[in-house]
């Protein structure tokens, strides 16, 4: 079954759909191989606008064991910041629908997305410094946009989750925080709206729009790849993966 699923109909709206239900849309090679080709895919369909969802009860639960293992003995890269690049570098906008939980990686999915629409049921944070090591994917620079400068550095200092309903009464740049049925229907609404507007006015537009979240993720890279190199060597962190998913 494909972990990946994506549709456009004659309107030009594209959905791509994370639905790896067993492992709840970790970041496994496999998976990220995967949804980069998927998106690879619609990208040359030329969609007028695209809605990113996941499962119901998880958007994405960021990283994967072994592929976190395997980066603390050196054995790989960092892969997950394709992902980054392919969200914000898309030529067309993207809508994150995010019904279920965001975690790490997930969350920053959406930061690099250009509307997003959150739970109120539902659960959201950067995770990374309870797993031992730094942030990664451009959440350095990128999450602060979603979430604003102090909710997101309490998000990278502490690991912190906070539920959409909370998130709701902070000042947050979230396009909007609704009961979990609700998520998709608006992600539609939206896409319409775009949809119905000239699709080369929009892709100009997109362009402009996104230029200042392509450069926050190169600066994000630079000092994340950095740290990375550091704190995944630190013998404490592949202490901490081992325990943490045992």
């Amino acid at each position: 079954m494909s972990k990946i699923l994506w549709e456009i109909d004659d309107r030009g709206i594209a959905q791509l759909k994370m639905n790896d239900v067993e492992r709840k849309n970790v970041f496994a090679n496999d998976f990220v191989d995967e949804l980069t080709a998927r998106f690879d895919e619609l990208s040359e369909k030329k969609p007028r606008v695209l809605i990113l969802s996941g499962l119901p009860d998880v958007f994405s639960g960021g990283a994967e064991k072994q592929n976190l293992l395997d980066l603390c003995d050196g054995k790989i890269h960092v892969k997950d910041l394709l992902i980054s690049e392919k969200l914000v570098n898309a030529e067309f906008p993207i809508i994150a629908a995010m019904e279920g939980h965001a975690i790490g990686g997930g969350l920053i999915m959406a930061a690099c997305c250009d509307v997003v629409i959150a739970a109120k049921e539902s659960r959201y944070g950067a995770v990374f410094v309870s797993l031992g090591f730094t942030p990664g994917m451009g959440a350095t620079t990128l999450l602060k946009e979603l979430v604003g400068t102090f909710i997101a550095n309490e998000m990278l200092y502490t690991g912190r989750r906070f539920k959409g309903s909370q998130l709701e009464k902070k000042a947050t740049n979230i396009n909007y925080i609704l009961p979990k049925e609700k998520v998709m229907k608006k992600a539609y609404d939206i896409a319409l709206q775009i949809a119905e507007k000239n699709p080369k006015t929009i892709y100009l537009l997109k362009y402009a729009l996104s230029a200042p979240k392509k450069k926050m993720l190169i600066d994000a890279r630079l000092q994340e790849d950095f740290m990375h190199k550091i704190s995944f060597s630190f013998e404490e962190t592949k202490r901490i993966i081992e325990e943490l998913y045992s």
